[in-house]
């Protein structure tokens, strides 16, 4: 016997949603009109490349959506609900990797397993075709990245290299699994960067585009790691609370990166232990908290190199510094070149 719904939804509440194989059933036409769901459209240059933006009773918020080609799409969103929010999902041979550092609710397969969807967390959901559609109710704020890959795409990623997948995936790609498979998978650190990468991304154009579909691929390729892995062995993650420290511990650092705060007085205001903080924090960022800090520095330091509006002085003081020699020292260690040369050079990023 199944265990209670969390989010029980009367049936004809229920938004329905389908997902289909042709990229082309998701392309963004000209002056596309709003909707009852999305406050307005906004093409990234692409038709298969659009912001959706949101701003309704329901929630408010932005999702992006890059179609990368026929049955292989990823979908960035940043949304807060008002109220539980249900949809009807068909997605027959689909495969979705969902990688989230909020949110809360459920998915419930009409015939399989039932996944509570929570924050910080990932999750692999892979849908045979032939079901009857499935519920799925999303609260809270959800910051989520999902892969969607249909069950042909994925056969062409792994022609001939299908033996390298967990058994489960060979299942799905020989066509033998009779139920859906809806699981939490352990939140790998590479998967948690990708998310925070994709969210972060300032490119634009033809440039976040191909950005965009280089990390769907990452995204596959670790989620089908730690799904084998976890298979085999079993896998240890993080906790939820450690995760979310990590994360509220990043966010502070971006908006504080000139003055931040000491490791101990971090670590009290994102509930860890200074040493339980410095370990989760390396293993999640891939870096340590000193060498994040002194990241978010060079990429302003940059910026502002660029704008060639403010002295090499004004600079070093305005991303943290206290001494310019201090900067100029760091800037050579980093690029192995003076700030001077950095700036006659017109270098745009880090």
């Amino acid at each position: 016997m199944s265990r209670p719904r969390r989010f029980p939804v009367p049936a004809d509440t229920l938004q329905p949603v389908a997902l289909t194989y042709a990229i082309d059933d998701y392309m963004l036409a000209e002056d596309e009109p709003p909707s009852a769901e999305v406050e307005a459209f906004e093409s990234l240059g692409h038709p298969g490349h659009y912001r959706m933006l949101v701003s309704k009773a329901y929630g408010a918020g932005h999702a992006e959506f890059c179609g990368i080609a026929d049955g292989f799409f990823i979908h960035i969103a940043d949304m807060a609900f008002a109220a539980p929010f249900a949809m009807s999902v068909s997605a027959p041979d689909m495969l979705r990797v969902r990688i989230a550092s909020d949110g809360d609710g459920e998915y419930a397969a009409a015939r399989g397993d039932m996944l509570d969807i929570k924050g910080p967390g990932a999750a692999i959901i892979i849908e045979p075709p032939g079901l009857p559609p499935a519920e799925a109710v999303f609260a809270g704020r959800h910051r989520v990245v999902h892969v969607y890959i249909h069950r042909d795409a994925l056969k062409l990623l792994y022609a001939r290299n299908e033996r390298e997948l967990p058994a489960m995936l060979q299942a799905f790609l020989a066509g033998n699994l009779q139920r859906t498979v809806a699981r939490r998978l352990p939140l790998d650190p590479d998967l948690l960067r990708c998310l925070e990468r994709l969210h972060g991304c300032a490119l634009k154009g033809h440039s976040r585009r191909l950005f965009i579909q280089s990390k769907a691929v990452e995204i596959l390729c670790h989620a089908f790691e730690v799904l084998g892995q976890d298979e085999q062995v079993g896998f240890s993650e993080l906790s939820p609370l450690t995760t979310r420290g990590v994360l509220k511990a990043q966010q502070l650092l971006m908006e504080n990166f000139i003055t931040p705060p000491s490791l101990e007085d971090l670590a009290g205001q994102v509930g860890l232990s200074r040493s339980g903080l410095c370990a989760s924090f390396r293993q999640i960022v891939g870096q340590t908290v000193f060498d994040y800090i002194a990241d978010l520095r060079m990429q302003h330091a940059l910026a502002l190199l660029n704008q060639r509006n403010s002295s090499i002085t004004q600079i070093a003081y305005a991303v943290g510094y206290h001494h310019p020699s201090s900067f100029s020292v760091a800037v050579q260690r980093r690029f192995g070149t003076s700030p001077s040369e950095l700036r006659r050079r017109g270098l745009p990023t880090v």
